[in-house]
């Protein structure tokens, strides 16, 4: 048991910046040091919590999962005080007011399909959710990819062509 929360804390160790890039992208208008706090309160969570680790089917999953939950914690906790400008107005830098667009039924509608998604990426094998999350989550250039990861560009494309196909099956399957 020690030797998979060992190994488990290394893969923690690992993603970290892939964990940073996620939090950066899922909140606009965030410190950096929120998000390396909210980051830090997730491995810490998880790490206290590493005598679970083997009985978790999906280790990156769980974790992806944990960091969506304290994110929801974190938009939650910044509704509570609006900062105003002088004329009574949201002030630059606060909290993302819903969409006009926007009713509870879409609202739930996208939150359901972001659960989709995610247990869909879980059953993806590890090399392929890597590059659809290296790509899709974080941004990043197949040819930097490649080089960082010291893959052939065209063994990259191909595991994400395979994860979009699987990824395309798994959420058509399990639509509600």
């Amino acid at each position: 048991m020690k030797d998979a929360a060992a190994a488990f804390a290394r893969l923690l160790d690992r993603e970290r910046a892939r964990f940073l890039r996620h939090v950066r992208g899922r909140l606009s208008r965030i410190s950096a040091m929120d998000v390396e706090d909210i980051v830090s309160d997730v491995v810490f969570g998880l790490l206290k919590r590493a005598d679970v680790v083997g009985e978790v089917e999906n280790l990156m999953a769980y974790a992806y999962r944990s960091l969506e939950n304290r994110i929801i914690d974190y938009r939650r906790a910044s509704r509570d005080t609006v900062p105003l400008d002088e004329e009574g107005g949201v002030a630059p830098g606060g909290p993302e007011l819903p969409r006009d667009d926007e009713t509870p039924e879409r609202s739930v509608a996208r939150l359901q399909m972001r659960e989709r998604l995610l247990w869909a990426l879980g059953r993806l094998s590890d090399k392929e959710r890597a590059v659809w999350i290296a790509t899709e989550i974080d941004g990043l250039a197949f040819r930097e990819l490649a080089e960082e990861w010291d893959e052939p560009l065209g063994t990259l494309l191909s595991r994400k062509s395979r994860a979009n196909a699987r990824l395309r099956e798994l959420l058509a399957e399990h639509h509600d």
